[in-house]
């Protein structure tokens, strides 16, 4: 009886232990991961540095958990860089640009929104801030 016992405990620890090990292996889905990218040149103009600083607000402001615990990545580029070559080929950039960029089940949907940056980000901080706000709400969605 002895025996038979701890062979049922055994068991039961073995069992307990593949079950979490899978549960471990297991990746997170229905997470959306959003970027935002803001790209620039080593030289800057006051808009180019106006969206920036704006766009630092919009993040800290709004968007600090997510960027906290990795649902949301922003990264300010420099084009000019050889170490960003990579990255600024691929969205074919040699200037200023603001993209964001959902990435759901294996897929990239970029979001131009370099217009929108360059019309509102120093004219119009709050119209920047509120737009740009509401576009990456609509990606985490």
């Amino acid at each position: 009886m002895k025996k038979f016992l701890i062979l049922l405990v055994f068991m039961a620890i073995i069992a307990g232990l593949t079950d979490s090990v899978a549960q471990n292996k297991m990746p997170v889905t229905n997470v959306p991961k959003v970027l935002v990218y803001y790209f620039h040149p080593t030289d800057r103009c006051p808009i180019d540095q106006s969206i920036e600083a704006n766009t630092k607000i919009v993040m800290q402001s709004f968007f600090s958990k997510e960027t906290g615990n990795g649902t949301i990545t922003f990264r300010v580029i420099n084009t000019d860089d050889k170490a960003n070559a990579k990255i600024t080929a691929k969205f074919d950039i040699n200037a200023q640009a603001l993209y964001i960029v959902k990435l759901e089940k294996g897929k990239e949907i970029q979001k131009d929104l370099t217009r929108f940056a360059f019309d509102y980000g120093q004219s119009n901080p709050g119209k920047f801030k509120s737009g740009l706000k509401d576009e990456i709400e609509k990606a985490l969605k």
